[in-house]
């Protein structure tokens, strides 16, 4: 990872510009799944003074590698992160595996123009809707929060998948977050999809994890840093119908990421979220 600061406006602004460059795993001295992809992103210089969301995070950099681990399970499909997208670091990654469609959304203002400032920088934004329908290399950056969100404006959101990184951290905020996964996480038709997703170099009919028909289903990467408030998540979230599985050992990610010696990858949880209802 690379920062540079020589750009006056990101340093006025309280920003500067990282490059994450993500390295191809090898196995007996022969890369596979081989990945060649750098992103740029405009990221905050002070975290401890409020701007979390313009920061990278442990989750978000997991989440990646598990997207560019998997790319069978996230390519041609229609993927939405949720409130917490912070610098798109995942939308990016989603962008690479050749997601259909790639939706990052955030409930701060000055995120959301940072978000859609590195998706620029990575020649991924489009403002116009209709050109996102156009081009499959473009990534729509929305406004939403979880307590404004309506019914409407959440099936207007409705994916094959839902991501998120982080974000389960504060008590009040967890029945929001839940009714906004139950939401998109409900089925309209009842009906399951078959999905092989096995890393590149398995044989493609492996699946890591139980469980292979799927509705819509969520991913969400975090770090438990209060248990009562992981616990508060877990109840609201069975009292809502929605399974929540922890599949961090069965589909562990390769570490794309070596050189980064200050991310602690042990200390992420990996869980897949499903509507039982």
């Amino acid at each position: 990872m690379s920062s540079k600061a020589n750009n006056s406006s990101l340093n006025m602004s309280g920003k500067i510009c990282k490059e994450i460059s993500f390295l191809s795993p090898t196995y007996n001295n022969v890369s596979s799944n081989q990945v060649s992809l750098v992103a740029r992103l405009s990221c905050s210089t002070n975290m401890l003074e409020g701007d979390t969301g313009c920061s990278l995070w442990p989750s978000s950099l997991f989440l990646s590698e598990f997207i560019l681990s998997f790319p069978k399970l996230f390519s041609k499909k229609r993927c939405f992160e949720q409130l917490g997208s912070g610098v798109g670091l995942v939308g990016v990654c989603l962008n690479y595996v050749g997601a259909s469609k790639v939706i990052l959304t955030d409930g701060d203002a000055s995120t959301l123009i940072n978000m859609k400032a590195n998706m620029e920088m990575n020649n991924l934004y489009a403002e116009d809707s209709e050109l996102v329908k156009e081009s499959k290399n473009k990534v729509e950056c929305k406004y939403l929060s979880w307590e404004e969100a309506s019914e409407s404006d959440l099936w207007d959101c409705r994916t094959d998948l839902v991501l998120g990184a982080d974000i389960i951290y504060n008590p009040s905020c967890v029945p929001h977050l839940v009714r906004v996964l139950s939401t998109l996480l409900g089925r309209e038709d009842g009906r399951c999809e078959t999905v092989n997703v096995g890393r590149d170099e398995e044989p493609v009919n492996e699946v890591p994890w139980n469980g292979a028909t799927r509705g819509p289903l969520a991913y969400m990467a975090t770090v438990i840093r209060n248990a009562d408030t992981f616990n508060c998540f877990a109840k609201a979230a069975a009292d809502a119908k929605l399974s929540v599985v922890n599949i961090t050992g069965a589909a562990a990610p390769s570490s794309f990421l070596p050189y980064m010696l200050s991310y602690e990858r042990s200390s992420v949880q990996l869980l897949e979220i499903t509507s039982l209802s």
